[in-house]
């Protein structure tokens, strides 16, 4: 009540708007209800001297695993695609691939930007285990802090890359221990 008094004083003395947050609790089904629950939201009161309006904002809600399985399999099907696409160092383009120029075509193609180098795109990826690593997902093969080179999972230990000069684009299986998965999709 004093919030409110104070509220309308402030508005009469010349102040448009004040705006208040309190939380709501969170909403309980009845049996009548769906059973899918309710984001926790914050009430918004605007008061004023002429009316008092009230809205509801939802709270923003993570990318769900479905989206990430829709982006992976796009990212996997443009992959394989491509196969038998030569190396070119520097290439970017369906002509010649190299290791990272691949990755950021693919990648760009379902709609995420990264840069043209294995290391800046093991910065840009978040770094994820090897036994949560899916397909689709980024592997880094490293030497010390640095990654010299980068393909996209596959899946059963293998990547899907542009290896080196005098290759094309293939699944190979992974050869080494040293190397770290990252997420970006």
């Amino acid at each position: 009540m004093a919030l409110l008094t104070r509220a309308r004083g402030v508005a009469l003395a010349g102040v448009t708007a004040l705006a208040v947050v309190a939380p709501v609790a969170p909403f309980t089904p009845t049996p009548a209800a769906s059973a899918a629950p309710t984001p926790q939201a914050a009430t918004v009161v605007t008061s004023s001297s002429a009316s008092v309006v009230t809205r509801t904002r939802k709270k923003k809600s993570s990318r769900s695993a479905r989206s990430f399985a829709v982006r992976s399999a796009r990212v996997m099907s443009t992959g394989n695609s491509l196969k038998g696409v030569p190396y070119r160092y520097g290439g970017t383009t369906p002509r010649g691939f190299d290791c990272s120029g691949f990755t950021s075509y693919v990648y760009r193609r379902a709609g995420v930007r990264l840069p043209h180098t294995a290391t800046g795109q093991m910065y840009k990826a978040r770094r994820i285990s090897r036994s949560t690593a899916r397909k689709g997902d980024l592997v880094f093969f490293r030497s010390g802090s640095r990654a010299y080179h980068v393909g996209i999972y596959a899946g059963k230990n293998r990547v899907l890359h542009s290896p080196r000069p005098g290759q094309r684009v293939h699944t190979a299986r992974i050869w080494t221990r040293n190397v770290t998965f990252g997420r970006v999709l």
